[in-house]
């Protein structure tokens, strides 16, 4: 009996259209019927969860486990609207753990808002630009995989390519924390305020370094 196909979905969860929720709803149905092991986080991930930690730690045990079995990532992309800060995350982790991607759909391509790293990724790997930003994230891979502790600032803003561009980087260290978990992971620079009462990546860095500390290993 072959076995059935592991799909994580890359997609924004929050501050979608209604049209946009039902692409995504459309295809995570599509995926089902198919007989795969979907990971869809509008569904799947504890989105009750007061800090995201617990998010992050099943999207990214699902991740691991699907580079285990040969599995994807199916990539639904927002290029407008409010801008998707774990869509980027997610996509740092699919690199790291060297998962197949599959472009489903881009909303507001035609229509860009803020930073676009992550959509100029999705069209070097459709071949239709030449592989620059792909080789930074390559080589910031290496450098990650090379050392004991990975640091990681933070503006609680994404408003520029740097600020996108830590996101796919915190993206990067979670992956290689999940394959390597020796891997420590510390909080660095912080410009902004993280809301005491909202879950966020800063919240989660904190929690996995505060871990560490603790036991001695990386959570899983």
């Amino acid at each position: 009996m072959e076995k059935e196909t592991s799909v994580y979905l890359i997609s924004p969860v929050r501050q979608v259209t209604e049209e946009q929720a039902k692409v995504i709803a459309d295809h995570a149905e599509k995926l089902k019927l198919a007989g795969v092991k979907l990971f869809n986080p509008v569904e799947d991930a504890p989105q009750q969860d007061e800090t995201g930690f617990n998010i992050v730690m099943a999207e990214l045990n699902f991740m691991l486990q699907a580079a285990m079995e040969n599995g994807r990532v199916d990539i639904l992309w927002n290029a407008g609207g409010t801008p998707s800060e774990g869509s980027r995350v997610d996509l740092g982790i699919a690199f790291a753990l060297d998962l197949e991607f599959k472009l489903v759909a881009v909303f507001n391509e035609e229509e860009p808002v803020g930073p676009q790293i992550g959509l100029e990724i999705l069209r070097e790997l459709d071949g239709e630009k030449p592989l620059n930003v792909i080789w930074e994230i390559y080589s910031e891979l290496s450098k990650i995989k090379n050392n004991r502790e990975v640091v990681i600032d933070w503006d609680t803003e994404m408003i520029g390519s740097e600020q996108e561009w830590q996101r796919i980087r915190l993206g990067l260290a979670l992956g290689c924390m999940a394959i390597n978990p020796r891997l420590r992971m510390k909080m660095g620079r912080l410009i902004g305020i993280d809301p005491a009462d909202k879950k966020s990546y800063v919240k989660v860095i904190k929690e996995i370094e505060k871990i560490q500390m603790d036991s001695g290993s990386s959570p899983e």
